[in-house]
């Protein structure tokens, strides 16, 4: 897969790269980053990229005429199935629907946003998909791009050991149920036993106690999980 990046600052991801599962999968050649600095498509010397919003109120946006430049330079470079996402409040929020969405694409190019976002007129013409990680603002979408490759990339073949890892998390079956409790050695700690089930070796047991620990929780902590399962069921 190759990810795009149109940013204001591509250090922001230079930790990003280095380290994780993003690092793994640029070393064995799964995954592939190039970045399009908005400031390089910006004439005169002071490289502002911001403007004021008509209309007046607080807040600035980066001005259209350098992002579309970018965009545009990422389009011809990865050519057809690229899919131009901006990452937005106002976008569909991130979930395992959308990320076996994402990954159907050879090539992703992710805006990010800074201040108060992007001409809408970008938006209107040049993006196709916007996305949003949840019902909260954020100082800059390089946060946002940078949780979404991290939630898809576990389901590129090859970047995990064990695919089965990805399968089994939080919001498996569908995207629907919140994990079951997890243990690790020793048997006891501070006075608390793993759950005897999972020390059976009763493989169809430790089954069904795991779905019925998944469902409980997911009831307790995310009941509205629950409801869509039931609503997908339904039709």
């Amino acid at each position: 897969m190759n990810l795009g990046i149109i940013t204001i600052n591509p250090s922001f991801f230079d930790s990003v790269l280095r380290n994780g599962l993003i690092y793994k999968a640029i070393k064995n050649r799964i995954l592939s980053f190039k970045f399009w600095d908005i400031k390089n498509y910006i004439d005169g010397k002071k490289k502002n990229v911001d403007g004021r919003i008509y209309g007046g109120g607080a807040g600035l946006l980066i001005k259209p005429k350098p992002l579309y430049l970018a965009i545009n330079d990422a389009r011809l470079f990865y050519g057809n199935n690229v899919l131009v996402v901006y990452l937005s409040p106002q976008g569909e929020i991130l979930n395992k629907k959308i990320i076996f969405k994402l990954i159907s694409y050879t090539s992703i190019v992710f805006i990010c946003g800074r201040y108060s976002g992007i001409d809408q007129r970008i938006i209107d013409k040049y993006v196709d998909f916007e996305l949003s990680i949840g019902d909260y603002i954020l100082s800059c979408g390089e946060i946002s791009s940078i949780v979404v490759i991290d939630s898809l990339i576990r389901f590129i073949p090859g970047v995990l050991n064990n695919i089965e890892s990805a399968n089994s998390d939080s919001f498996s079956n569908n995207g629907f149920l919140l994990d079951s409790p997890n243990y690790t050695r020793p048997k006891i700690f501070k006075g608390l036993s793993v759950p005897k089930v999972l020390l059976s070796g009763n493989h169809l047991d430790i089954y069904k106690w795991r779905l019925k620990k998944s469902l409980e929780i997911t009831f307790l902590k995310k009941p509205y999980l629950i409801n869509n399962m039931y609503l997908k069921n339904k039709k």
